[in-house]
């Protein structure tokens, strides 16, 4: 979390001594294979913006959890991401982009009598796309797909999967 607050003033002071946009957004999502929720929040700046496309520089939080078995897993995604916006008729436009970084997973609780307590970190990326709709000046709704992967973690001297999944989200963004 100290780092992502680092980076956090480091991409606000940047974006204030160059002038640049500041954006924040919130997205709400399904994730399709784990049939859980997800929730995103990001921080960015535009690095260019043009009246055909903006190029977005932000990062990004994410949060999904699962409880099965008397155990809670969670998976907490920090990313670096570009994001490159257009508008295509009117209000309304569309989005893609990428991002890496890391992500924190974790299982908590206790199974056949024992306490359990695992947690790593392990790399992570991420592909979207979606269509945007200018709501006003300065709001952008937007609906979107997500890919997103995350390598394997190491739980009590044990390599596990976590792997991949497709995230379905509506989002807000706002432009400062």
């Amino acid at each position: 979390m100290k780092k992502f607050l680092t980076t956090l003033l480091v991409l606000s002071g940047l974006a204030a001594s160059a002038q640049a946009a500041v954006i924040v957004g919130l997205d709400a999502g399904y994730l399709v294979d784990s049939e859980e929720e997800f929730i995103s929040a990001r921080v960015g700046f535009e690095v260019a913006n043009t009246s055909a496309f903006s190029h977005q520089l932000e990062l990004e939080i994410g949060y999904t959890d699962t409880k099965e078995f008397g155990l809670k897993g969670e998976i907490i995604p920090l990313l670096a991401n570009y994001r490159f916006v257009a508008p295509s008729s009117g209000a309304w436009g569309y989005h893609a982009g990428v991002g890496a970084g890391m992500a924190r997973s974790s299982i908590k609780g206790s199974f056949g009598g024992f306490g359990v307590d695992f947690n790593d970190e392990s790399f992570a990326a991420q592909a979207f796309a979606g269509v945007t709709y200018q709501a006003g000046s300065n709001v952008t709704l937007s609906l979107g797909a997500k890919y997103l992967w995350i390598d394997d973690v190491n739980f009590a001297g044990a390599s596990v999967e976590v792997g991949d999944d497709v995230a379905l989200s509506a989002g807000i963004s706002f432009k400062f």
